[in-house]
């Protein structure tokens, strides 16, 4: 393989991945934390557009289990995100970047 080849692939994969970021910037994504006490809806770049708690959890007056669970929930969040972009760009990159452990 020469090296005018191996670049025209690395840029079809640059913006197939450009692609797929700003596909994955408009989707949401719907976590819990609690039993469904808390849920956190957040876009595909990590910013919370919507929060939700249960009737049951406000009308408390435990705002310490409030604060634990919402961070939870964000938390929980992130790291849902975080998989599926993850796991999408690997079915993107596949074996192509087999040589090149901890790229992404």
């Amino acid at each position: 393989m020469n090296i005018q080849s191996l670049m025209q692939q690395a840029q079809k994969m640059q913006k197939r991945m450009a692609a797929l970021e700003a596909e994955f910037k408009t989707e949401t994504f719907t976590t819990e934390a609690g039993g469904g006490a808390v849920k956190v809806t957040m876009s595909g770049d990590m910013k919370i557009t919507n929060l939700e708690f249960s009737k049951e959890l406000i009308s408390g007056e435990d705002s310490e289990m409030l604060t634990d669970l919402f961070i939870a929930a964000v938390n929980q969040s992130i790291e849902t995100v975080r998989k599926e972009k993850e796991s999408r760009l690997s079915k993107l990159v596949g074996n192509k970047i087999n040589g090149f452990p901890g790229l992404f």
